[in-house]
Protein backbone atom coordinates (compact mmCIF):
# COMPACT_ATOMS: atom_id res chain seq x y z
CA UNK A 1 0.00 0.00 0.00
CA UNK A 2 2.95 2.33 1.16
CA UNK A 3 4.83 1.53 -2.22
CA UNK A 4 1.73 2.44 -4.08
CA UNK A 5 1.56 5.57 -2.70
CA UNK A 6 5.14 6.84 -2.82
CA UNK A 7 5.15 5.38 -6.82
CA UNK A 8 1.72 7.64 -7.19
CA UNK A 9 3.47 10.71 -5.58
CA UNK A 10 6.46 10.34 -7.55
CA UNK A 11 5.15 9.75 -11.06
CA UNK A 12 2.44 13.09 -10.24
CA UNK A 13 5.18 15.40 -8.95
CA UNK A 14 7.59 14.53 -11.84
CA UNK A 15 5.48 14.41 -14.88
CA UNK A 16 2.18 16.73 -14.09
CA UNK A 17 4.25 19.78 -13.75
CA UNK A 18 6.59 19.70 -16.79
CA UNK A 19 5.33 17.33 -19.27
CA UNK A 20 1.68 18.82 -19.47
CA UNK A 21 0.47 22.19 -18.33
CA UNK A 22 -1.36 21.34 -15.31
CA UNK A 23 -4.04 23.85 -14.04
CA UNK A 24 -3.20 25.46 -10.52
CA UNK A 25 -6.54 25.72 -8.61
CA UNK A 26 -7.62 29.49 -9.75
CA UNK A 27 -8.87 30.59 -6.10
CA UNK A 28 -5.55 30.27 -4.85
CA UNK A 29 -4.01 32.30 -7.60
CA UNK A 30 -6.68 34.98 -7.40
CA UNK A 31 -6.27 34.98 -3.88
CA UNK A 32 -2.25 35.36 -3.58
CA UNK A 33 -2.91 37.62 -6.87
CA UNK A 34 -5.14 39.84 -4.73
CA UNK A 35 -3.18 40.39 -1.79
CA UNK A 36 0.11 40.97 -3.48
CA UNK A 37 -1.88 43.49 -5.79
CA UNK A 38 -2.91 45.12 -2.60
CA UNK A 39 0.22 45.44 -0.77
CA UNK A 40 2.03 46.66 -4.13
CA UNK A 41 -0.50 49.72 -4.38
CA UNK A 42 0.13 50.12 -0.85
CA UNK A 43 3.54 50.66 -1.48
CA UNK A 44 3.57 52.67 -4.37
CA UNK A 45 0.85 54.86 -3.17
CA UNK A 46 2.63 55.36 0.06
CA UNK A 47 6.00 56.25 -2.11
CA UNK A 48 4.08 58.70 -4.29
CA UNK A 49 2.32 60.90 -1.52
CA UNK A 50 5.90 60.69 0.05
CA UNK A 51 7.33 62.23 -3.19
CA UNK A 52 3.83 63.96 -4.69
CA UNK A 53 5.51 65.56 -7.79
CA UNK A 54 7.60 64.98 -10.85
CA UNK A 55 11.06 63.55 -10.44
CA UNK A 56 13.69 64.88 -13.20
CA UNK A 57 17.29 63.91 -13.81
CA UNK A 58 19.70 65.65 -15.53
CA UNK A 59 19.06 63.26 -18.71
CA UNK A 60 14.99 64.31 -18.37
CA UNK A 61 15.59 67.41 -20.93
CA UNK A 62 17.13 65.53 -23.62
CA UNK A 63 13.95 63.12 -23.62
CA UNK A 64 11.47 66.08 -22.81
CA UNK A 65 13.20 67.89 -26.66
CA UNK A 66 12.95 64.86 -28.52
CA UNK A 67 9.02 64.38 -27.50
CA UNK A 68 8.82 67.87 -28.91
CA UNK A 69 10.22 66.91 -31.98
CA UNK A 70 8.01 64.44 -32.73
CA UNK A 71 5.27 66.89 -31.79
CA UNK A 72 6.18 68.96 -34.09
CA UNK A 73 8.09 67.33 -36.89
CA UNK A 74 7.09 64.11 -36.40
CA UNK A 75 10.48 63.01 -37.05
CA UNK A 76 11.67 59.16 -34.84
CA UNK A 77 14.93 59.76 -35.45
CA UNK A 78 17.84 61.44 -32.90
CA UNK A 79 21.09 60.90 -32.67
CA UNK A 80 20.83 61.32 -28.47
CA UNK A 81 18.39 59.61 -27.56
CA UNK A 82 15.90 56.47 -28.98
CA UNK A 83 12.32 56.92 -29.76
CA UNK A 84 10.46 54.25 -27.52
CA UNK A 85 10.02 56.84 -24.09
CA UNK A 86 10.13 60.20 -26.23
CA UNK A 87 6.98 58.40 -27.83
CA UNK A 88 5.70 57.26 -24.50
CA UNK A 89 5.97 60.78 -23.02
CA UNK A 90 3.92 62.00 -26.21
CA UNK A 91 1.10 59.91 -25.89
CA UNK A 92 0.61 61.13 -22.37
CA UNK A 93 0.91 64.42 -23.11
CA UNK A 94 -1.79 64.08 -25.66
CA UNK A 95 -4.55 63.24 -22.71
CA UNK A 96 -2.52 65.30 -19.84
CA UNK A 97 -1.22 68.16 -21.82
CA UNK A 98 2.43 68.67 -22.14
CA UNK A 99 3.57 70.25 -19.00
CA UNK A 100 1.96 67.57 -16.35
CA UNK A 101 4.86 65.89 -15.84
CA UNK A 102 3.47 64.25 -12.74
CA UNK A 103 0.70 62.67 -15.13
CA UNK A 104 3.74 61.12 -16.56
CA UNK A 105 4.72 59.48 -13.16
CA UNK A 106 1.58 58.34 -12.47
CA UNK A 107 1.67 56.10 -15.36
CA UNK A 108 4.74 55.03 -14.77
CA UNK A 109 3.73 53.96 -11.38
CA UNK A 110 0.26 51.92 -13.08
CA UNK A 111 3.29 50.54 -15.46
CA UNK A 112 5.27 49.30 -12.32
CA UNK A 113 2.22 47.86 -10.47
CA UNK A 114 1.30 46.09 -13.89
CA UNK A 115 4.85 44.94 -14.21
CA UNK A 116 4.78 43.12 -10.56
CA UNK A 117 1.39 41.48 -12.25
CA UNK A 118 3.03 39.87 -14.60
CA UNK A 119 5.87 39.05 -12.80
CA UNK A 120 3.56 36.81 -10.87
CA UNK A 121 2.52 35.70 -13.80
CA UNK A 122 5.69 34.36 -14.58
CA UNK A 123 6.54 32.60 -11.25
CA UNK A 124 3.90 30.67 -11.58
CA UNK A 125 4.43 29.30 -15.13
CA UNK A 126 8.18 28.71 -13.68
CA UNK A 127 7.47 27.53 -10.29
CA UNK A 128 3.84 26.41 -10.43
CA UNK A 129 3.16 26.98 -6.70
CA UNK A 130 1.04 30.44 -6.55
CA UNK A 131 2.52 31.04 -2.67
CA UNK A 132 6.05 30.73 -3.91
CA UNK A 133 5.27 33.12 -6.62
CA UNK A 134 4.13 35.66 -4.09
CA UNK A 135 7.02 35.33 -1.83
CA UNK A 136 8.87 36.43 -4.59
CA UNK A 137 6.59 38.92 -5.85
CA UNK A 138 5.96 40.13 -3.04
CA UNK A 139 9.86 41.58 -2.86
CA UNK A 140 9.61 43.05 -6.09
CA UNK A 141 5.90 44.77 -5.62
CA UNK A 142 6.93 46.66 -2.16
CA UNK A 143 10.37 47.33 -3.29
CA UNK A 144 10.59 50.81 -2.82
CA UNK A 145 13.94 51.26 -4.07
CA UNK A 146 12.26 49.91 -7.73
CA UNK A 147 9.79 51.99 -6.87
CA UNK A 148 11.74 54.93 -6.57
CA UNK A 149 13.94 55.18 -9.83
CA UNK A 150 10.53 53.29 -11.90
CA UNK A 151 8.79 56.94 -10.60
CA UNK A 152 11.47 59.62 -12.36
CA UNK A 153 10.91 60.58 -15.80
CA UNK A 154 13.43 58.03 -16.84
CA UNK A 155 13.48 55.24 -19.00
CA UNK A 156 14.08 52.53 -16.82
CA UNK A 157 10.53 51.70 -15.39
CA UNK A 158 9.03 51.26 -18.98
CA UNK A 159 12.15 49.09 -19.77
CA UNK A 160 11.61 46.94 -16.91
CA UNK A 161 7.76 46.76 -18.36
CA UNK A 162 8.59 45.37 -21.42
CA UNK A 163 11.37 43.35 -20.15
CA UNK A 164 9.20 41.53 -17.74
CA UNK A 165 6.38 40.97 -20.38
CA UNK A 166 8.63 39.55 -23.07
CA UNK A 167 9.92 37.13 -21.00
CA UNK A 168 6.40 36.21 -19.63
CA UNK A 169 5.66 36.02 -22.93
CA UNK A 170 9.11 33.94 -23.71
CA UNK A 171 8.22 31.31 -21.05
CA UNK A 172 4.73 31.39 -21.74
CA UNK A 173 5.52 30.09 -25.18
CA UNK A 174 7.63 27.52 -23.93
CA UNK A 175 5.54 26.27 -21.58
CA UNK A 176 2.31 26.39 -24.37
CA UNK A 177 4.27 25.83 -27.76
CA UNK A 178 2.10 28.68 -29.48
CA UNK A 179 4.18 30.00 -32.19
CA UNK A 180 1.70 33.23 -32.89
CA UNK A 181 2.68 34.58 -29.22
CA UNK A 182 6.30 35.59 -31.04
CA UNK A 183 4.87 37.95 -32.68
CA UNK A 184 3.77 39.90 -29.86
CA UNK A 185 7.08 39.14 -28.26
CA UNK A 186 9.29 40.85 -31.22
CA UNK A 187 6.74 43.48 -30.70
CA UNK A 188 7.96 44.16 -27.34
CA UNK A 189 11.65 43.36 -28.08
CA UNK A 190 11.64 46.20 -30.67
CA UNK A 191 10.13 48.65 -27.84
CA UNK A 192 12.75 47.46 -25.39
CA UNK A 193 15.90 48.32 -27.60
CA UNK A 194 14.47 51.34 -28.65
CA UNK A 195 13.90 52.38 -25.10
CA UNK A 196 17.08 50.98 -23.67
CA UNK A 197 20.40 50.42 -26.83
CA UNK A 198 22.48 48.04 -24.49
CA UNK A 199 18.99 45.46 -25.40
CA UNK A 200 19.64 45.60 -29.10
CA UNK A 201 21.16 42.42 -29.18
CA UNK A 202 18.92 40.89 -27.11
CA UNK A 203 16.44 39.00 -29.61
CA UNK A 204 19.41 36.71 -31.16
CA UNK A 205 20.28 35.49 -27.13
CA UNK A 206 16.54 35.04 -26.39
CA UNK A 207 15.39 33.75 -29.59
CA UNK A 208 18.51 30.93 -29.77
CA UNK A 209 17.56 29.77 -26.72
CA UNK A 210 13.82 29.64 -27.29
CA UNK A 211 15.12 27.22 -30.18
CA UNK A 212 17.03 25.18 -28.32
CA UNK A 213 14.26 24.88 -25.86
CA UNK A 214 12.18 23.71 -28.43
CA UNK A 215 14.49 21.35 -29.96
CA UNK A 216 15.01 19.47 -27.00
CA UNK A 217 11.22 18.91 -27.17
CA UNK A 218 10.55 18.21 -30.68
CA UNK A 219 8.13 19.91 -33.60
CA UNK A 220 11.28 22.62 -33.87
CA UNK A 221 10.25 23.48 -37.48
CA UNK A 222 7.24 25.78 -37.02
CA UNK A 223 9.11 27.66 -34.52
CA UNK A 224 12.24 27.86 -36.81
CA UNK A 225 10.87 29.64 -39.51
CA UNK A 226 8.90 31.78 -36.91
CA UNK A 227 11.84 32.86 -35.44
CA UNK A 228 13.47 33.48 -38.66
CA UNK A 229 11.06 36.19 -39.36
CA UNK A 230 10.65 37.74 -35.96
CA UNK A 231 14.58 38.16 -35.98
CA UNK A 232 14.54 39.63 -39.68
CA UNK A 233 12.17 42.14 -39.40
CA UNK A 234 13.48 43.27 -35.94
CA UNK A 235 17.55 43.68 -37.35
CA UNK A 236 15.49 45.05 -40.92
CA UNK A 237 13.90 47.99 -38.64
CA UNK A 238 17.13 48.46 -36.23
CA UNK A 239 19.34 48.55 -39.76
CA UNK A 240 16.57 51.17 -41.39
CA UNK A 241 17.23 53.75 -37.89
CA UNK A 242 21.00 53.34 -37.98
CA UNK A 243 20.59 54.31 -42.17
CA UNK A 244 18.74 57.11 -40.93
CA UNK A 245 20.77 58.08 -38.00
CA UNK A 246 23.47 58.35 -40.87
CA UNK A 247 21.97 60.20 -43.42
CA UNK A 248 19.64 62.73 -41.30
CA UNK A 249 22.51 62.76 -38.12
CA UNK A 250 25.69 61.60 -39.35
CA UNK A 251 26.33 58.80 -36.74
CA UNK A 252 26.08 55.33 -37.80
CA UNK A 253 24.64 53.86 -34.86
CA UNK A 254 21.47 54.25 -32.71
CA UNK A 255 22.90 57.05 -30.07
CA UNK A 256 26.05 59.33 -29.81
CA UNK A 257 25.95 57.97 -26.13
CA UNK A 258 27.60 55.12 -27.00
CA UNK A 259 30.98 57.44 -27.60
CA UNK A 260 30.67 59.09 -24.56
CA UNK A 261 30.24 55.89 -22.37
CA UNK A 262 33.06 54.56 -24.18
CA UNK A 263 35.52 57.31 -23.24
CA UNK A 264 33.93 57.17 -19.87
CA UNK A 265 35.10 53.95 -19.57
CA UNK A 266 38.50 54.61 -20.39
CA UNK A 267 38.85 57.25 -17.86
CA UNK A 268 37.49 54.75 -15.25
CA UNK A 269 39.92 52.20 -16.24
CA UNK A 270 42.61 55.23 -16.35
CA UNK A 271 43.36 53.62 -19.63
CA UNK A 272 43.88 57.05 -21.40
CA UNK A 273 48.33 57.10 -22.03
CA UNK A 274 47.57 53.08 -23.54
CA UNK A 275 46.52 55.23 -26.65
CA UNK A 276 48.60 54.63 -30.09
CA UNK A 277 50.11 57.20 -31.88
CA UNK A 278 48.28 60.30 -33.15
CA UNK A 279 45.76 61.27 -30.14
CA UNK A 280 48.46 62.92 -28.47
CA UNK A 281 46.27 66.50 -28.21
CA UNK A 282 43.24 64.19 -26.39
CA UNK A 283 45.53 61.95 -24.34
CA UNK A 284 46.91 64.96 -22.44
CA UNK A 285 43.31 66.26 -22.18
CA UNK A 286 41.76 63.04 -20.86
CA UNK A 287 45.26 62.35 -18.82
CA UNK A 288 44.70 66.07 -17.02
CA UNK A 289 41.05 65.61 -16.37
CA UNK A 290 41.94 61.95 -15.28
CA UNK A 291 44.92 62.96 -12.76
CA UNK A 292 42.86 66.63 -11.31
CA UNK A 293 39.63 67.75 -13.18
CA UNK A 294 37.61 64.61 -12.34
CA UNK A 295 35.20 66.03 -15.40
CA UNK A 296 32.58 63.73 -16.34
CA UNK A 297 32.26 62.90 -20.42
CA UNK A 298 29.66 65.16 -20.90
CA UNK A 299 31.36 68.18 -18.78
CA UNK A 300 34.35 67.25 -20.28
CA UNK A 301 32.93 67.86 -23.71
CA UNK A 302 31.34 71.30 -22.62
CA UNK A 303 34.58 72.20 -21.56
CA UNK A 304 36.60 71.47 -24.62
CA UNK A 305 33.89 71.51 -27.34
CA UNK A 306 36.07 70.98 -30.21
CA UNK A 307 35.80 66.72 -28.32
CA UNK A 308 32.07 67.16 -29.34
CA UNK A 309 32.14 67.74 -33.07
CA UNK A 310 31.12 65.21 -35.17
CA UNK A 311 28.72 63.06 -32.81
CA UNK A 312 31.92 63.47 -30.08
CA UNK A 313 33.60 60.80 -32.92
CA UNK A 314 37.43 62.31 -31.66
CA UNK A 315 36.36 60.88 -27.83
CA UNK A 316 35.00 57.23 -29.31
CA UNK A 317 37.94 56.86 -32.04
CA UNK A 318 40.63 57.49 -28.71
CA UNK A 319 38.52 55.04 -26.52
CA UNK A 320 38.71 52.35 -29.31
CA UNK A 321 42.03 52.69 -30.70
CA UNK A 322 43.10 51.62 -26.46
CA UNK A 323 40.14 49.42 -26.04
CA UNK A 324 41.00 46.92 -29.53
CA UNK A 325 44.50 47.06 -28.72
CA UNK A 326 44.34 46.26 -25.23
CA UNK A 327 40.79 43.94 -24.75
CA UNK A 328 42.53 41.67 -22.00
CA UNK A 329 43.41 44.48 -19.79
CA UNK A 330 39.72 46.02 -20.51
CA UNK A 331 37.73 43.18 -19.66
CA UNK A 332 39.97 42.23 -16.64
CA UNK A 333 39.51 45.54 -15.33
CA UNK A 334 35.61 44.91 -15.93
CA UNK A 335 35.25 41.39 -14.40
CA UNK A 336 35.43 42.85 -10.87
CA UNK A 337 32.79 45.58 -11.42
CA UNK A 338 30.31 42.85 -12.23
CA UNK A 339 30.38 41.49 -8.81
CA UNK A 340 30.37 44.95 -6.93
CA UNK A 341 27.89 46.62 -9.18
CA UNK A 342 25.39 43.85 -7.73
CA UNK A 343 25.54 45.42 -4.18
CA UNK A 344 26.37 48.96 -4.74
CA UNK A 345 23.69 51.11 -3.54
CA UNK A 346 22.69 54.62 -4.11
CA UNK A 347 19.36 56.47 -4.02
CA UNK A 348 17.90 57.74 -7.02
CA UNK A 349 20.15 61.53 -7.87
CA UNK A 350 17.06 63.85 -9.20
CA UNK A 351 17.10 67.75 -9.48
CA UNK A 352 16.23 69.93 -6.67
CA UNK A 353 12.98 69.26 -5.76
CA UNK A 354 9.82 71.76 -5.81
CA UNK A 355 8.86 73.05 -2.04
CA UNK A 356 6.25 70.67 -0.85
CA UNK A 357 3.87 70.11 2.47
CA UNK A 358 5.15 67.84 5.14
CA UNK A 359 4.27 64.65 5.07
CA UNK A 360 1.95 62.77 7.59
CA UNK A 361 4.17 60.81 9.61
CA UNK A 362 2.73 57.66 9.13
CA UNK A 363 3.65 57.66 5.19
CA UNK A 364 7.37 58.56 6.13
CA UNK A 365 7.56 55.95 8.83
CA UNK A 366 5.93 53.09 5.80
CA UNK A 367 8.69 54.31 3.32
CA UNK A 368 11.40 54.06 5.80
CA UNK A 369 10.52 51.18 7.27
CA UNK A 370 10.15 49.73 3.51
CA UNK A 371 13.57 51.35 2.62
CA UNK A 372 15.23 49.85 5.56
CA UNK A 373 14.02 46.43 4.54
CA UNK A 374 14.54 46.63 0.78
CA UNK A 375 18.11 48.01 1.28
CA UNK A 376 18.76 44.93 3.05
CA UNK A 377 17.26 42.62 0.82
CA UNK A 378 19.74 44.48 -1.62
CA UNK A 379 22.62 42.98 -0.33
CA UNK A 380 21.55 39.79 -0.77
CA UNK A 381 22.34 40.25 -4.58
CA UNK A 382 25.66 38.77 -4.12
CA UNK A 383 24.19 35.41 -3.58
CA UNK A 384 23.06 35.77 -7.45
CA UNK A 385 26.35 34.12 -9.26
CA UNK A 386 26.00 31.10 -6.69
CA UNK A 387 22.55 31.11 -7.31
CA UNK A 388 22.77 30.81 -10.89
CA UNK A 389 25.64 28.04 -10.69
CA UNK A 390 22.73 26.40 -9.16
CA UNK A 391 20.22 26.18 -12.07
CA UNK A 392 22.86 26.56 -14.47
CA UNK A 393 23.87 22.97 -13.16
CA UNK A 394 20.44 21.99 -13.01
CA UNK A 395 19.87 22.98 -16.85
CA UNK A 396 22.73 20.57 -17.01
CA UNK A 397 21.97 18.06 -15.19
CA UNK A 398 19.72 14.84 -17.28
CA UNK A 399 17.44 13.98 -14.21
CA UNK A 400 16.41 18.04 -14.42
CA UNK A 401 16.85 19.65 -17.17
CA UNK A 402 13.97 18.44 -19.04
CA UNK A 403 12.17 20.24 -16.45
CA UNK A 404 10.44 23.14 -17.86
CA UNK A 405 10.82 24.91 -14.24
CA UNK A 406 14.25 24.67 -15.16
CA UNK A 407 14.88 25.47 -18.54
CA UNK A 408 12.49 28.81 -18.05
CA UNK A 409 14.67 30.17 -15.15
CA UNK A 410 17.94 28.93 -17.60
CA UNK A 411 16.05 31.61 -19.65
CA UNK A 412 16.06 34.12 -16.70
CA UNK A 413 19.50 33.52 -15.81
CA UNK A 414 20.91 34.00 -19.05
CA UNK A 415 19.03 37.29 -19.41
CA UNK A 416 20.63 38.74 -15.88
CA UNK A 417 23.76 38.14 -16.53
CA UNK A 418 23.57 38.91 -20.51
CA UNK A 419 22.54 42.48 -18.94
CA UNK A 420 24.76 42.33 -16.19
CA UNK A 421 27.58 41.81 -18.44
CA UNK A 422 26.30 45.13 -21.17
CA UNK A 423 25.72 47.35 -18.61
CA UNK A 424 29.27 47.10 -16.60
CA UNK A 425 30.63 47.62 -19.77
CA UNK A 426 28.35 50.77 -20.64
CA UNK A 427 28.69 52.60 -17.26
CA UNK A 428 31.09 54.35 -15.82
CA UNK A 429 29.55 54.92 -11.97
CA UNK A 430 28.90 52.76 -9.55
CA UNK A 431 25.85 54.68 -9.13
CA UNK A 432 25.13 54.32 -13.33
CA UNK A 433 25.05 50.54 -12.46
CA UNK A 434 22.97 51.02 -9.57
CA UNK A 435 20.63 53.00 -11.94
CA UNK A 436 20.40 50.81 -15.18
CA UNK A 437 20.24 47.29 -12.68
CA UNK A 438 17.07 48.92 -12.15
CA UNK A 439 15.79 47.61 -15.43
CA UNK A 440 16.81 43.71 -14.51
CA UNK A 441 16.59 43.90 -10.67
CA UNK A 442 13.67 41.86 -10.07
CA UNK A 443 15.15 38.88 -12.31
CA UNK A 444 18.06 38.57 -9.98
CA UNK A 445 15.74 38.43 -7.06
CA UNK A 446 13.91 35.67 -9.55
CA UNK A 447 17.14 33.62 -9.43
CA UNK A 448 18.10 33.95 -5.85
CA UNK A 449 14.57 33.29 -4.01
CA UNK A 450 13.49 30.73 -6.44
CA UNK A 451 16.75 28.97 -5.84
CA UNK A 452 15.84 29.36 -2.21
CA UNK A 453 12.11 28.17 -1.99
CA UNK A 454 12.36 26.26 -5.30
CA UNK A 455 15.12 24.09 -6.10
CA UNK A 456 14.85 22.01 -2.42
CA UNK A 457 11.43 20.85 -4.08
CA UNK A 458 13.18 19.42 -6.94
CA UNK A 459 15.39 17.39 -4.87
CA UNK A 460 12.90 16.26 -2.57
CA UNK A 461 10.79 14.89 -5.35
CA UNK A 462 13.69 13.13 -6.86
CA UNK A 463 14.39 11.67 -3.56
CA UNK A 464 10.55 10.56 -3.03
CA UNK A 465 10.86 8.80 -7.18
CA UNK A 466 14.05 6.65 -5.65
CA UNK A 467 12.04 5.19 -2.79
CA UNK A 468 9.86 2.96 -4.90
CA UNK A 469 12.65 1.92 -6.81
CA UNK A 470 14.84 0.90 -3.24
CA UNK A 471 11.23 -0.98 -1.84
CA UNK A 472 11.14 -3.26 -5.22
CA UNK A 473 14.76 -4.03 -4.91
CA UNK A 474 14.50 -4.70 -1.36
CA UNK A 475 11.15 -6.78 -1.86
CA UNK A 476 12.39 -8.82 -4.67
CA UNK A 477 13.10 -12.29 -3.80
CA UNK A 478 16.08 -13.78 -3.21
CA UNK A 479 17.85 -16.50 -5.11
Amino acid sequence: MVQKYLSYISHARLHSSDDELEALPTKQVLLWGGLLLLLTLLATVSYYLYRPYAELTADTPGYLRFAQQLRTTGNPINVFRLPTYPLFLLVISFFTGPDNLFAVSIVQGLLFILAVLEFYLLAILLFRHSWIAFCISVLVGTNVILISYSKVLMTEGLALWLLITSLLLAVSSMRTGNVRRLKWLAVCLALLFFTRPEWASFPVLLFAYLLWARYRRGNVRPWLSGIVRAVAVLYVLLGIYICCNFFINHYFGLTYVENMNLIGKVMQYQMQNEVPSGYEHIRRIIDSNVTYSHLTPYQLVAKYPELGQNNARPLGDFARAIIWRHPFEFVGKTIPLLFESLTSYYPVSTLPAPSVAPQPAWIEQIVASLFSFHRALYAGNVLFPYCSIIWLGLLCWPRTRKRLSVQGMGLIVMTAWFALVLTTLGGYFLSDYMRVHIVFDALIILTVWGAILYVPSIFFELLIAQIPDRMNIQGAPQR
